[in-house]
């Protein structure tokens, strides 16, 4: 996976437009990935203070399976936003081809330019296609490898939405002392739920914009039955071919 994560930071630092696309969601990521662990860590440092020794061999424990754990998400998050921005790439390149190529199924041309030109197209075409299935293999690849965080993860956000509720619950009706909490522990845990989901909410978007991008890209290939029948047959068939392939 590791090996995996370095081939796409290659791929995201060769592009410009990636890094342009990518840049402040990547650092919004880092800055909620880092504010939510520090979080954790000033619980479980507080709550340590009053801990008895195998208590504190399970505190330690449980911070470094969720920096383990938050490490994996950040890994999932930095490689999908990779593929969301390249997606978003090609289907502006795609855009262009399609508008091109509708032009030129209603405008006459002298032959020999015509036949280049569709020529040129048709390879635009074919790389897109095929850079476009390098990402769905990408994706595919992140489905098999993080299935089983993904799990885990939802059933986090499921078990803290229980415990958040239960906690704001009993704040409401007895107090904090109620739970045994200090005033700087549930402070600090009110905070760290809010940063917590927004972390939740970030990934989910980033997911959503994905989906989106190839829902865009579906609807563009299937522009191409507003050609008229005058473009070049191997054009033709590379954008049906795309289409049958992508849908």
């Amino acid at each position: 996976m590791m090996r995996f994560s370095k081939l796409m930071l290659r791929v995201f630092l060769k592009s410009p437009e990636v890094r342009r696309i990518s840049l402040w969601r990547i650092l919004l990521k880092i800055a909620l990935v880092i504010v939510t662990d520090l979080l954790q860590a000033a619980i479980t440092w507080n709550a340590m203070k009053q801990a008895k020794d195998p208590q504190i061999i399970v505190m330690v424990w449980q911070i470094w399976t969720s920096a383990i754990v938050s490490l994996a998400i950040t890994q999932h998050y930095l490689i999908t936003l990779s593929v969301q921005a390249h997606y978003h790439l090609l289907n502006i390149e795609l855009r262009q081809v399609i508008d091109e190529c509708r032009l030129l199924s209603f405008h006459s041309q002298r032959r020999g330019a015509f036949m280049t030109r569709c020529c040129s197209l048709a390879d635009q075409v074919e790389n897109i296609a095929k850079f476009q299935s390098q990402l769905h293999s990408i994706v595919n690849h992140l489905e098999k490898v993080f299935g089983i965080e993904g799990l885990i993860l939802y059933g986090g956000y499921y078990l803290l939405s229980i415990a958040t509720a239960y906690m704001i619950y009993s704040i409401l009706k007895s107090g904090h002392e109620s739970l045994q909490m200090s005033f700087m522990s549930m402070i600090i845990s009110f905070f760290l739920c809010f940063f917590y989901y927004m972390d939740a909410i970030l990934d989910l978007i980033n997911i959503l914009n994905l989906l989106d991008d190839h829902e865009t890209m579906i609807r563009l290939l299937e522009e191409r039955t507003l050609f008229a029948h005058t473009l070049d047959v191997r054009l033709e068939q590379s954008v049906s071919y795309f289409w049958h392939n992508h849908k």
